[in-house]
């Protein structure tokens, strides 16, 4: 109804926004050169094409299993539809990976993860009996019975068998590529020196830190040497860059008169009716809420009149949390807001989440007896094991902990509210019949029941088509980046920049749901400098011009440059103090003293390592020390953070073993969690042709 309500609102803004929408879209299609035309495909993996609506109804499929853990945000299904694409393209690549290496699930096998002595961990969960327990002639019931059931549940269960298949195929594949794991007695003698061997070294050292920023200068010749020599790092995905300007659609000032004179209206009628739960439900866009509430639970400013004044008083207008309030007071009395209990639940055939097969009349007559025996006795745990029809009774003896007042269903509720400590007693519930004893509670204070008729405080129409005039008139005064730049400083508007755009960026700063934007600034007629229409997101309006394209595959120079100039400068002191070093010949200490620089050992190295003493990563420096005879100056080094002569002055060489078991379990170990990280399948997709088209769908 809410969204009902919404739409009629702005109902005569919506067809402007339509009507323009459509003229967009007739004059684009009259104008624009002929190209590449829209293909129905979400994909096409290596020539095998991925409809959409294959991939919608799998979309779908997928979004309903997801809500029933709860409901889902644009963000989350969004990432369900990357998901569910992904989803499918993987399953065309390791089908055909599957093929050619002859893996397949027999139907026996299949079988066998569902009945077996180790079935699948997911058929476990689904047939657990009450205790725990794989319940496997459930899971035998459901198969005889699957041609007597009703059509979508066998669908359900072929997708149920498709999914233990699939997952069965990839555990043999996994297992398969961890079999192929071999190491030969040379290797791990091999990986057992480089980790063991050890030298120690005499190091004269001139860190780059030494070497102020100030008296660097990158020429580009510098910038070009170091991107040729590293551009492969520096791969990047198609990514845009956007300016935009966010029309924020608040509410006026009339916006919020008209919010709280309607709630003010209805001031007289709350304190008239006798119907105070249908009177708010027709009138409040909050619903009713009869719970109890305590002073922290209540805004400050109503308080006080709540505290001084009796049942079926009426108050406000006041604001509260966006919206205009009035309450009308229904109950007040001294409460206590954390409750303790324990229970036995007698449940009969009808009754909620009810299992039992006992008629009402027979659960009734078991409650009494067991409230006799329970009145009597000193042991509500022990009965609460053996009768409760309460699976948690299993493990909990029938012990329910602290929960908040209004928590349980009300007349259990109210039962341990209005008893004290240790009182035993019995109510009936939709459950069934609880009988109840009152473990603890803690100290009663003044509550109330408040009845709240609120009203949103929302922009109207009005002003919706105010700021949308505001965002049109930006729109058709600006047609390059020039007028763009100068209309936002002439008008005092808020730029923002968003510099890093991909295909699937779903979150951009300051907007909800901004998809539309990322799609337009990827259609292949968008280029640098475009603008685009005006974009209706939640309670704004957008505006967005392109103003960098990167294609996918190497950076570009000049970003390359400017991102990574630090390391640049590094390799240029680096090269620095170099050609000085030079110039000492083999006067290492002079070197050191009069370039700023330090002599120091450095112990425990070894080829496995990356630490070079106090100089952190240098793998140049521990080559050279590993490499190189002892007692004798290696030459100089152009290292990662300083610039190093090395000396060798002891060596520890590793233990003699002819076990190497420990190093073979670890490189195993690596080898294995290369492949649960999904090493394999990042191998095969990088070496087949996907076209990925799911921008142009969502």
């Amino acid at each position: 109804m809410a969204a009902i309500g919404t739409i009629r609102k702005h109902y005569g803004l919506l067809v402007i926004i339509i009507g323009l929408a459509l003229l967009a879209f007739v004059l684009g299609d009259l104008f624009r050169s002929t190209g590449k035309g829209r293909t129905n495909n979400v994909a096409v993996v290596n020539g095998e094409k991925i409809s959409y609506q294959d991939y919608s109804n799998l979309v779908d499929a997928n979004i309903e299993n997801a809500k029933r853990n709860g409901t889902l945000s644009n963000d989350d299904t969004f990432t369900l539809r990357n998901q569910t694409l992904d989803q499918m393209i993987r399953k065309i690549i390791m089908d055909k990976e599957f093929k050619s290496l002859g893996l397949a699930v027999s139907s026996d096998e299949l079988f066998d993860q569902f009945t077996g002595e180790n079935p699948n961990q997911y058929v476990r969960q689904s047939f657990t009996d009450a205790n725990g327990n794989f319940d496997r002639e459930a899971v035998l019931n459901s198969m005889r019975e699957l041609q007597n059931l009703d059509p979508a549940y066998q669908a359900q269960w072929l997708k149920f068998e498709d999914a233990i298949k699939e997952e069965r195929m990839n555990e043999k594949y996994d297992n398969l590529l961890k079999k192929s794991f071999y190491m030969p007695a040379k290797l791990a003698e091999h990986y057992y020196a480089n980790k063991n061997d050890k030298r120690t070294a005499e190091v004269y050292a001139v860190r780059y830190t030494t070497v102020p920023d100030s008296t660097v200068v990158v020429t580009a010749q510098d910038n070009k040497a170091f991107y040729e020599a590293n551009k492969n790092k520096y791969q990047t995905d198609e990514t845009r860059s956007i300016d935009y300007i966010i029309f924020d659609v608040k509410p006026s000032q009339a916006d919020r008169q008209d919010a709280m004179q309607f709630v003010a209206d209805t001031k007289a009628g709350l304190a008239e009716t006798t119907n105070v739960a249908n009177f708010v439900a027709y009138n409040s866009d909050m619903p009713y809420d009869s719970t109890w509430k305590s002073s922290k639970d209540l805004p400050v400013a109503v308080e006080n009149e709540i505290v001084e004044n009796e049942v079926g008083h009426v108050f406000g207008p006041y604001e509260n949390n966006g919206y205009f309030n009035v309450g009308r007071i229904m109950a007040k009395e001294d409460r206590s807001d954390s409750l303790m209990a324990s229970h036995i639940l007698i449940g009969y055939e009808g009754a909620l989440r009810s299992q039992a097969t006992r008629t009402k009349d027979e659960a009734n007559k078991l409650a009494d007896s067991l409230l006799n025996v329970a009145k009597k006795a000193n042991d509500f745990e022990a009965l609460a094991t053996e009768f409760s029809d309460d699976p948690s009774a299993k493990t909990n003896n029938g012990d329910l902990g602290w929960f908040t007042d209004g928590q349980m269903v009300t007349d259990f509720n109210e039962f341990v509210q209005d008893n004290k400590v240790g009182t035993i007693g019995m109510v009936e519930t939709p459950f069934g019949f609880h009988i109840i004893k009152v473990t603890d509670k803690n100290e009663p204070k003044p509550m109330a029941r408040i009845a709240v008729i609120a009203r949103e405080i929302s922009a109207s129409t009005a002003t919706f088509q105010d700021v949308f005039s505001q965002a049109n008139k930006f729109s058709t005064e600006v047609r390059n980046a020039e007028q763009f730049n100068k209309a936002v400083e002439e008008q005092g508007l808020s730029k923002r920049t968003f510099p890093t755009m991909r295909k699937n960026t779903n979150r951009i700063t300051g907007l909800s749901n901004p998809r539309e934007i990322v799609r337009w600034a990827f259609k292949e007629e968008t280029k640098v400098g475009d603008i685009s229409t005006i974009f209706d997101l939640e309670n704004m309006y957008v505006i967005a011009m392109v103003t960098k394209a990167m294609p996918e595959g190497a950076t570009p120079m000049e970003e390359v440059a400017e991102r990574y100039s630090y390391l640049i400068k590094k390799e240029k002191k680096g090269d620095m103090l170099v050609q000085k070093a030079a110039a000492y010949g083999t006067d290492y200490e002079k070197m050191i003293n009069e370039l700023g620089g330090e002599k120091t050992n450095v112990e425990n190295i070894t080829l496995e390592g990356r630490s070079f003493g106090s100089f952190g990563l240098e793998d140049k420096a521990i080559g050279t020390a590993m490499a190189m005879g002892e007692n004798v100056y290696s030459p100089i080094i152009k290292g990662g953070n300083a610039m190093f002569v090395i000396k060798v002055t002891g060596e520890t060489k590793a233990a003699a073993t002819t076990d190497y078991s420990a190093i073979k379990r670890e490189k195993q170990s690596v080898f294995n969690n290369a492949i649960l990280n999904g090493s394999a399948y990042s191998a095969l997709y990088d070496d087949t042709k996907v076209e990925n088209n799911g921008i142009l769908f969502f």
